[in-house]
């Protein structure tokens, strides 16, 4: 690897035109894309992404070891990066973890209801239906994910807010999505 990170962006670059040019370099192209991902510059990092998003979407592996990695470099990619970083998140997110709303509440239904009740309902009491909630711990890999991406809905770009927005519809708990309304309406004023 090339000890410049303009370098080796190019390369990121590069990938996914070789890669169309000659689909039988996939192996050899998805090695060196493996050194990129593992980069520490911030410069590289979006264009490694967008060359794992065209060549080999499915390698879900390449990205768990360098998770945690590109949710610390998110804030500080260049925001075209951040949009590409933050979509295949989401959909690494989708994939790898639980959906913190899928038992939000569960009650247990009880068969139709008479519309006034027959005679069998007035003698027994009636208990009211107490509504259970499933415990639900999130773990601490979604939790990094949604914290790094909370203040990029304060970008300047629209698309990494719209991605940020994105990201919390399908990945937050109902409870925390509120936070992207505000920056939502922010959006809205600054277009006329």
């Amino acid at each position: 690897m090339d000890m410049s990170p303009y370098v080796r962006k190019t390369a990121a670059h590069a990938i996914p035109k070789l890669y169309s040019l000659d689909p039988e370099q996939r192996e050899q192209l998805i090695e060196l894309m493996e050194k990129l991902l593992g980069d520490k510059t911030t410069l590289v990092a979006g264009s490694a992404i967008q060359a794992f998003e065209e060549v080999c979407p499915e390698r879900i592996d390449l990205i768990h070891r360098n998770y945690r990695k590109l949710c610390s470099l998110l804030v500080d990619v260049e925001e075209w990066g951040q949009v590409v970083i933050i979509n295949m998140l989401a959909r690494y997110s989708r994939t790898q973890f639980l959906n913190p709303n899928a038992g939000e509440v569960i009650t247990e239904e009880n068969t139709r209801k008479e519309f006034y009740g027959s005679s069998e309902d007035t003698d027994k009491e009636e208990e009211p239906e107490v509504p259970r909630k499933k415990t639900y711990t999130m773990d601490v890999d979604h939790r990094l994910l949604l914290h790094t991406c909370k203040p990029l809905l304060n970008s300047r770009n629209a698309a990494v807010v719209m991605a940020v927005a994105q990201l919390y519809h399908h990945c937050a708990p109902r409870s925390e999505v509120a936070l992207v309304a505000k920056a939502l309406v922010r959006l809205l004023r600054g277009y006329k």
